[in-house]
């Protein structure tokens, strides 16, 4: 059987091994070879049939090998991230809590220092005695926890290395419940039994210097802790380690048989305190982008999991506080 080149066609075999040669004028009628080395024939090269079906196997090729090597730059980030957090988690482990609760006060010497700290032994004690159940269910070498108010009237709070809970007067007026204002501390406390603000401070140093700290051991993170704390605390966290609080939180709340949508609540009113424009910003932003998962997502999390709680009653009776303010500011 002969076909003239110029009206030869092509066809591959589903596989891509075989190679169907036919002729339009002989329907029914094909060569069958698996030998694809008859491609790079010059006369068969030089045929416009057979030049097409290569070009669209080579986009194709070429497709498929960007969609690899793509795939493979997301493993390996995905790795390199994994093995970073790894050592992260490994050099945090090596910090003594004694250097941790160093940092901690000397953040809240200058907070003391810039006179925002309210001088109200009461108002602590209430918040102190408020919390205690709360204290309880924390691992026991992590409750020696100190809180502070500060005379701020956005409602926030944050957790400082050391046990230091700061709580501005704000959250104080906004959380009208005992169980929201509870939810927003075991949130902080969540940051502070993981370790979120050491673990910051460690990750911003880089691959890097966190490679070389975790081959020559405790030392070197004295070292990074030293240049890396101040400000870098108060800059917030990231999405995963919100997550983590949230979950944490949450957990110990149970633990201490407190209504835990107590948390959900102090979100509810931490997301109306923010206002039409942040919740916009964080719609109009991927959230792969942004650095706080969006607050509405918090609370759909936290739903999901008051849904999967077993008891959904019979938690603590706690009692309205009412909080001495005077002098406080607005």
């Amino acid at each position: 059987m002969e076909i003239p080149l110029e009206k030869l066609q092509v066809e591959f075999e589903e596989d891509g091994r075989g190679i169907f040669f036919s002729d339009a004028a002989r329907p029914g009628a094909s060569i069958f070879i698996r030998d694809q080395a008859i491609l790079r024939h010059p006369a068969i090269k030089s045929n416009r049939e057979v030049a097409a079906v290569l070009g669209q196997r080579e986009v194709g090729r070429a497709f498929w090998l960007t969609l690899y090597f793509a795939a493979a730059c997301v493993v390996a980030t995905w790795l390199g991230s994994m093995a970073v957090s790894a050592m992260v988690g490994a050099v945090v482990a090596r910090v003594p809590l004694t250097w941790e609760e160093r940092i901690g006060e000397e953040e809240m010497e200058h907070l003391r220092s810039s006179g925002r700290l309210l001088e109200d032994s009461n108002s602590v004690a209430q918040l102190t005695a408020l919390a205690a159940p709360l204290i309880q269910v924390l691992p026991a070498d992590r409750r020696n926890v100190k809180f502070h108010i500060v005379t701020d009237p956005m409602p926030n709070a944050f957790a400082l290395p050391g046990g230091n809970v700061v709580v501005n007067t704000g959250l104080l007026r906004l959380a009208d419940q005992p169980e929201e204002l509870l939810g927003v501390l075991a949130h902080e406390l969540g940051h502070f039994t993981k370790r979120h603000a050491i673990r910051r401070i460690v990750a911003a140093a880089g691959p890097v210097v966190i490679f070389g700290v975790f081959l020559h051991g405790g030392s070197g993170a004295g070292n990074l802790l030293g240049t890396g704390a101040g400000l870098m605390i108060f800059e917030g966290f990231s999405q995963e380690y919100e997550t983590e609080a949230d979950v944490t939180g949450w957990s110990y709340l149970v633990a201490a048989n407190i209504d835990p949508r107590g948390m959900i609540r102090a979100l509810q009113k931490l997301e109306a305190s923010e206002g039409a424009g942040v919740a916009a910003l964080h719609k109009a932003v991927p959230q792969a982008f942004q650095s706080h998962p969006a607050t509405e997502e918090r609370i759909a999390r936290l739903e999901g999991k008051w849904k999967k709680l077993a008891r959904k009653s019979g938690f603590l009776e706690l009692q309205p506080v009412t909080w001495n303010l005077a002098g406080s500011g607005p």
